[in-house]
């Protein structure tokens, strides 16, 4: 009986233990998106107050308040944006990034006509470029991943990230929610 105790206490330490090990994660990080940072542009740029502003340059040369009206609104519309993001389904798994410091995998430039003159018929038209070729990792490549128009800030938020998804997952329902950094 000692024999039979001691070589099955030697064949449980020769087989290991059977461990539940996790899931093979994907190793890609999350797909980044930011404001494009390009000099003297707004990332989001309100045709309609730059409009007013050109006119405004011309009945009052030299005031410095003429540039606040647009200052403001395109700050207003950057936040609608966000908020679009925000609440759009389709951008989980994406991170927007404010912080300067961190650079995104994609950017995006906005420019929005109707915002004054006809508030239910605006549209957004967006730019979204790759700063780093988003299906090979290192590269130094950038360009154009997509373009489109929309009538509110959600709907172009929205598309912005379906084609993040289209150029590097179209699975990114399977995604944890977005975030904001």
């Amino acid at each position: 009986m000692r024999k039979a105790t001691a070589l099955f206490a030697a064949l449980l330490l020769a087989i290991p233990p059977k461990v539940n090990k996790p899931a093979i994660q994907d190793k890609r990080p999350e797909p980044s998106l930011g404001f494009s940072k390009n000099k003297d542009i707004s990332p989001v740029f309100d045709s309609d107050a730059y409009e007013e502003e050109l006119q405004l340059e011309k009945k009052l040369p030299g005031n410095r308040f003429v540039y606040d009206k647009r200052a403001m609104h395109e700050a207003a519309l950057m936040n609608d944006f966000i908020d679009g993001f925000k609440n759009s389904k389709e951008c989980r798994g994406i991170t927007f990034t404010l912080k300067s410091d961190k650079k995104p995998d994609f950017v995006v430039q906005v420019s929005v006509e109707g915002h004054d003159r006809h508030p239910d018929d605006q549209s957004w038209i967006w730019l979204l470029g790759w700063l780093t070729e988003p299906k090979q990792q290192k590269s130094e490549s950038h360009g154009m991943a997509g373009m489109g128009t929309q009538s509110s800030a959600l709907l172009a938020a929205r598309d912005v990230c379906l084609t993040i998804w289209d150029d590097i997952d179209p699975n990114h329902f399977d995604k944890p929610g977005g975030k904001i950094e």
